[in-house]
């Protein structure tokens, strides 16, 4: 480490390991030094002019710029992508998705990589983060995902996408119409997945995603996270799941924060506070979750009860 420049070893710091000879040349370290370390060992040649330093773990993260150095046109995506971001629903899989552009000569850096070759590599369906990897922008990576996810899977992850703010409907709708093609894989999953968001606000975990879905294919037309009612003493209450037509509501305490004394209590203000206007509330546990459809299947009975004695059936 003493032959490269502090600029160089900063580089490495911040970029998994990796670096190609125009980086090191850039950082003041000379050929003749770059040759040295290489035959040393200190720098391990993946491919002419890319190297990883022999120190850095061997990461995820760092395959991934390795193939983003080799291949400077594409870029991360999939479930790859999926795991970097920590999105929810992602399939267990040794593979390393990279999009790259149809036709395009590989170099095969590592076993286990998936070339997914593509004839849409427009720029903007990318972005480069601060440690040199690439990877699919929000919306081209909910389109991509489609191709690896189960329906129910897909819709959750669009879900969360939407609830942390990181795509808009407007942008899934827009991708659509770019890449959506009955020959392009996950088209039509991806379009179901468009036409299941009903317009109310996402839904906050996978849970609410199963729950809702369950229910809404036993034909009741549940709200996900929709309604904002405000109580007498001022305070306000969101519903995960509703009907504000007949004031019906589920409540999943399964977020780790129901745990907690002060989520407990604060969880039993809301339920009083939905009682004073007339709100039927059914708590649903994660133990609950574990047989959605026979949680359903009793929801679905308070729901007609409800509507039964509900003023609005009268």
């Amino acid at each position: 480490m003493s032959d490269l420049t502090p600029a160089a070893q900063r580089w490495l710091a911040r970029h998994h390991g990796v670096i190609t000879t125009a980086v090191l040349r850039s950082c003041g370290v000379p050929r003749s030094t770059i040759e040295r370390l290489n035959c040393a060992g200190v720098l391990r040649s993946v491919r002419r002019g890319l190297f990883v330093i022999s120190t850095a773990p061997n990461t995820l993260e760092q395959r991934c710029g390795i193939l983003c150095a080799a291949h400077p046109g594409g870029f991360v995506t999939g479930p790859t992508a999926g795991v970097l971001a920590e999105l929810r629903r992602m399939p267990r899989t040794t593979s390393l998705h990279f999009a790259v552009r149809h036709g395009q000569h590989h170099h095969h850096l590592a076993a286990g990589v998936h070339f997914r070759q593509t004839t849409a590599l427009h720029p903007s369906h990318r972005v480069l983060r601060s440690d040199g990897i690439v990877v699919a922008r929000w919306a081209r990576l909910a389109f991509d995902l489609a191709a690896d996810l189960s329906a129910l899977d897909h819709l959750s992850v669009l879900q969360q996408l939407l609830h942390e703010r990181k795509v808009t409907r407007e942008e899934l709708v827009a991708i659509d119409r770019q890449l959506g093609h009955p020959a392009r894989p996950g088209s039509g999953r991806f379009r179901r997945s468009l036409e299941r968001l009903d317009g109310s606000a996402p839904n906050e975990s996978h849970d609410e995603v199963r729950l809702a879905e369950a229910l809404r294919a036993r034909g009741i037309l549940i709200e996900s996270q929709s309604r904002v009612v405000r109580a007498s003493n001022g305070r306000t209450a969101r519903v995960d799941l509703a009907v504000p037509a007949v004031r019906w509501g589920i409540e999943l305490d399964i977020h780790p924060e129901h745990r907690t004394f002060e989520g407990q209590a604060n969880g039993a203000r809301r339920i009083r506070d939905l009682h004073l206007l007339e709100w039927q509330v059914e708590p649903v546990t994660e133990d609950d979750m574990t047989d959605v459809s026979a949680v359903a299947d009793q929801l679905a009975e308070l729901y007609r009860a409800r509507c039964r004695t509900h003023p609005s059936a009268r």
